[in-house]
């Protein structure tokens, strides 16, 4: 068992990889009552195809992690989630683009709640007839956020933007997707990609480490594991410009939605793909907020209401800034987007407001520490990406207005794509 501590924060957690592979990080926190503990994979949506050491690559339909993740909930004829209740536990799971997460919180004892997590993680239980019925579940869910006129323009932004790679798809698929999944592919997915060596397991507890780490190896070394491949998610080769330029779509909705992407490229290394997430959303904040004195003048004219914001995201082989409004004033509003990148791509900002950004952003930060959940799923994304943890905190601070300069330059020539939602009786 290794402690790791980190005297900027005031903070340590220890860690250890166990003899089958699983990586346990337990982070102390004894003045609080509440425990929670996160499982994690590096499945996500963006992993329909996959190579492993061998160079052999394997596809999967779009939509099987999410799938995978309801039918994990399954153990013979028990329900997880009424166990968990029993014990005086809340157990909940999500799926994203990059990573499946199972966890629980409580604020009673943990060992019989962290068992069961360790065991119905471990042990996938389903059958050809519960797959089928799942399948009408995940679609009619599905269905219900197609409804959702904010969760519909995200996704016909990302099909708008994206010709190859697999954000073009919803986390959980599309009906086609749902329906060609088999028990087979998901038996092989699960085997591949839930094997103790893929996964880890973050803690943050009152508890003594070296009891729950006791705890743990005790429930491990009563289960087997067959030894499998490693496997990678396989990169996509997208091509520069977005799928399409323009978009349009009708819901049952009151005024007019608009979204305006530019399509980035992705960036490799996790500290240079921070840094430039970091510096993009400092101008967002400093031209596309209250913070420039324009936007009142913007709220005035009508151009936007409360409903608008900005979003940056940056991967390994994507990258976007996105726009958003409700507005009837199209051009008005697309003007104002093409001021503003404008003012970004020129890094027009003082030293003086970028030093308030990173004091406000940092502060952030350091409060996250104190949320359960901020540090267990920041701990398995950074452990995913290879990264460390309070490195990836320190970015932050490190950023000058070189660093804006050279990062946000690249949004000059960024090619972009327009996506309108319109109310249904709009001619």
């Amino acid at each position: 068992m290794k402690t790791i501590t980190n005297k900027r924060y005031g903070e340590s957690y220890v860690e250890e990889t166990l003899e089958n592979g699983l990586h346990v990080v337990l982070w102390q926190k004894p003045d609080y009552e509440k425990s929670l503990f996160m499982m994690a994979t590096p499945l996500g949506a963006m992993d329909m195809k996959q190579v492993d050491e061998q160079g052999k690559e394997l596809h999967f339909p779009a939509g099987i992690a999410h799938f995978l993740e309801h039918k994990m909930f399954e153990m013979g004829d028990s329900d997880v989630m009424e166990l968990f209740s029993r014990m005086g536990a809340s157990v909940n799971a999500f799926t994203s683009y990059t990573e499946t997460a199972y966890y629980f919180s409580t604020t009673s004892d943990v060992k019989e709640p962290l068992n069961l997590l360790l065991d119905f993680v471990q042990e996938l239980d389903i059958s050809e007839e519960s797959v089928e019925k799942e399948k009408g579940i995940i679609i009619q869910e599905l269905h219900m956020y197609k409804e959702m006129s904010d969760s519909r323009l995200l996704m016909e932004t990302f099909s708008s933007l994206y010709q190859q790679h697999p954000l073009r798809y919803d986390i959980g698929g599309d009906d086609e997707s749902v329906n060609s999944i088999t028990l087979q592919q998901l038996q092989d997915c699960y085997a591949l990609n839930y094997h103790p060596a893929s996964m880890i397991l973050v803690g943050v507890s009152k508890e003594d480490p070296k009891k729950l780490l006791a705890l743990i190896k005790e429930n491990q070394k009563k289960k087997t594991f067959a030894p499998i491949s490693s496997v990678k998610r396989l990169a996509y080769t997208e091509p520069k410009q977005p799928a399409r330029e323009s978009f349009s779509f009708t819901m049952d909705v009151s005024l007019p939605k608009l979204s305006y992407a530019c399509k980035l490229q992705g960036i490799e290394d996790v500290y240079a793909r921070t840094k430039a997430e970091w510096c993009i959303k400092i101008m967002l904040d400093a031209v596309f907020s209250s913070l420039n004195p324009d936007f009142q003048q913007w709220l005035d004219e009508g151009i936007i209401n409360d409903y608008v914001g900005s979003e940056v995201d940056l991967g390994k082989d994507y990258g976007m800034v996105m726009f958003y409004a409700e507005t009837t004033k199209k051009e008005a509003f697309l003007a104002v987007v093409k001021a503003v990148l404008a003012r970004i791509s020129s890094a027009d900002i003082t030293q003086e407001l970028l030093d308030q950004l990173k004091n406000r952003y940092f502060g952030q930060s350091v409060r996250s520490l104190n949320s359960f959940d901020d540090i267990a799923i920041t701990y398995v994304r950074s452990y995913f990406d290879q990264a460390d943890f309070f490195r990836l905190l320190d970015v932050l601070y490190e950023i000058t207005l070189e660093d804006i300069q050279r990062v946000c330059a690249a949004l000059k020539e960024a090619p972009g794509t327009l996506v309108e939602l319109l109310p249904e009786n709009c001619s």
